[in-house]
């Protein structure tokens, strides 16, 4: 078996064979959370650790592979719990111009998108004063006048995963917490927590940890914990999308009167990653925001039908990507 996944940015990449999709398959749902994850993950998917190892060490080189490792939720972290979405209307001889400044503001996405507002980034801080404040900064600075800030009132879902065999996005993780106690509560070093997200490609990634107090297994324990009380959302591995074929990648926003009720059932779909109700303003009457990546646009206008027919749905749009401005 062989799966027919080009990359979008490098068309002469050779398909993937079975060995690699089952290895990344493996790294973004069945990676082991031990002390020497990469091995135990060889071994339970039957491939042999030179394989993997040589594998991955390769994908992290091209960026196929982005991390893995601690999946950490942003909420937790006190100066950057709130977060927002900001749709701007730029000219598109300027987009490129424009995307350069905010990308020096290192948002965490910055897309071009096939609407009337055309970029779209995130940015956050530590309350939404804050946020709207540095959006008002970051528009200036960019010469942009209009734009509408949306900020995040609820994440349902957050869980970014790419089946290769299905072609499209799929987790089946639903609704997670929402109320997470902040990392300086813990009493946790935030520097040791961002290395917890971008695991070295080594048979014992937390060896290094030592210097900050823990051993192997007290870090693996550690992670664990963290997991049940929503710190880290999972232990994981990320692809990025374009470089695994899935070059489609829709925004769905909603119009609807009851957000909530309606995100609730939306956050069982599998196929949904990014699940998020926002405050949005009257000229811009979409609460719900969910996205769907695909191989091709098929699925993703299948979930746009199927989600128009629910209870509570006034309208539903999908604003397509037509380039990831962070490159």
């Amino acid at each position: 078996m062989s799966l027919s996944l080009r990359s979008a940015s490098n068309p002469d990449n050779p398909d993937f064979d079975e060995k690699t999709v089952k290895l990344l398959m493996a790294l973004q749902y069945e990676l082991p959370l031990t002390t020497t994850p990469l091995s135990d993950l060889a071994e339970n998917a039957g491939l042999s650790e030179d394989f993997v190892f040589s594998r991955l060490r390769e994908f992290y080189g091209n960026g196929t592979v982005k991390r893995y490792g601690a999946n950490l939720n942003y909420r937790a972290f006190a100066r950057e719990q709130r977060a927002a979405l900001i749709a701007a209307r730029v000219e598109e001889s300027r987009i490129d111009e424009v995307a350069r400044i905010i990308n020096s503001y290192r948002p965490k996405h910055n897309y071009w998108r096939d609407a009337e507002y055309n970029v779209w980034f995130t940015l956050k801080a530590e309350d939404f004063e804050a946020v709207e404040k540095l959006a008002r900064e970051v528009m200036e600075k960019c010469g942009v006048e209009d734009y509408i800030v949306l900020p995040t009132k609820r994440v349902y879902k957050m869980d970014v995963k790419y089946d290769l065999l299905k072609g499209v996005s799929w987790s089946e993780k639903g609704e997670e917490k929402f109320d997470v106690p902040k990392v300086e509560e813990l009493g946790l070093d935030k520097t040791m927590l961002r290395k917890l997200e971008r695991l070295e490609v080594v048979d014992r990634p937390f060896l290094k940890f030592k210097k900050y107090g823990y051993g192997e297994e007290e870090i693996v324990d550690l992670i664990s914990e963290l997991i049940e009380l929503g710190v880290v959302r999972d232990f994981s591995g990320v692809l990025k999308e374009r470089k695994v074929g899935f070059c489609e990648n829709g925004m769905n926003v909603v119009k609807t009167d009851e957000p909530e009720k309606l995100a609730r059932k939306l956050a069982k779909r599998p196929e949904i990653t990014h699940l998020v109700e926002r405050i949005v303003p009257e000229e811009w009457p979409y609460p719900i925001y969910f996205m769907v990546h695909a191989v091709t646009k098929e699925p993703i206008e299948r979930v746009k039908a199927e989600v128009s027919e629910m209870d509570g749905v006034e309208e539903i749009r999908v604003l397509y990507s037509v380039r990831d401005l962070m490159g």
